[in-house]
């Protein structure tokens, strides 16, 4: 399954695709295409709907077989099928990365780095 997060749009409030292969023949294939969105249950938590907002097929045939060249296929499909459905992917989330950590490695790494300071001993 291909799933793929994606900008809602007035036409279409969906926020996921999921795309699945139907079946396949020679020079060609069928994909199950379904939006879903996003809703708020009782207990007030953002989850995804059961029932999809879109459920359709997607062919690759003729044009759009012949075409399928230098991109991987979930790319490749996803970009079909998000062109059938008027939506683009939405931006992807970098990870975070924890803030504190970074410093607290650096400060290690000069410890190790720069010898321990010798005192002289009081007489």
């Amino acid at each position: 399954m291909i799933e793929i997060a994606v900008t809602p749009t007035a036409t279409l409030n969906a926020s996921k695709v999921a795309i699945t292969l139907n079946s396949a023949q020679e020079f060609g294939m069928q994909f199950a295409v379904s939006a879903f969105g996003k809703i708020t249950d009782a207990e007030g938590n953002e989850v995804w709907g059961q029932n999809p907002l879109y459920s359709g097929l997607l062919n690759v045939t003729g044009e759009a077989w012949d075409n399928w060249l230098d991109v991987d296929d979930a790319t490749y499909i996803g970009n079909l099928a998000l062109s059938q459905l008027g939506l683009t992917r939405a931006p992807e989330e970098a990870p975070e990365a924890p803030a504190e950590e970074a410093p607290a490695e650096e400060a290690e790494e000069a410890e190790e780095e720069s010898p321990a300071e010798e005192t002289p001993a009081e007489e």
